[in-house]
């Protein structure tokens, strides 16, 4: 026969065990809950460390592009003022108004000439540089767009 304090006792032994494993259930849970977050921060901190790298490069071809494109433009600005100095030369030199008139032809005729070989160049600098500034991101969108599919 049992006694009342051998069916208090049992129960709170019984209460015992169901805490202990209830814990130790809620434990485990736990630690897996921490290990899925800091795996998760992990994949998390590396994506952000690729984007931020490629974020760099490409702010960096950016900032190279612009250097040529400007360098270019400041040798097309001493050129045009070369030729405008030398224009100015033989026009001072020139001996008839028919003399300059023809200096003054010849000048404007090979500026345009000029301007227009400049124009392209330019152009082809400036095309160059976006390129090399947006191909990354299309190739990234090209990779993850194949990769979601």
């Amino acid at each position: 026969m049992t006694t009342p304090n051998t069916a208090i006792d049992s129960v709170i032994e019984h209460a015992n065990e169901t805490t202990k494993a209830a814990g130790e259930r809620v434990r485990e849970f736990a630690q897996i809950g921490v290990r899925k977050a800091t795996e998760s921060f992990e994949q998390i901190n590396k994506a952000a460390q690729t984007a931020s790298a490629e974020l760099n490069t490409q702010f960096t071809q950016a900032h190279e592009g612009a250097t040529r494109i400007s360098l270019k433009a400041l040798e097309i600005a001493k050129e045009d003022a070369d030729a405008g100095f030398a224009a100015m030369r033989d026009l001072v030199a020139a001996k008839t108004a028919i003399e300059a008139f023809d200096i003054t032809a010849k000048y404007w005729r090979g500026r345009l000439e000029t301007r227009i070989a400049q124009a392209q160049d330019l152009g082809a600098y400036m095309r160059k540089a976006a390129d090399d500034v947006v191909r990354p991101v299309q190739e990234r969108i090209e990779k993850l767009t194949k990769a979601a599919a």
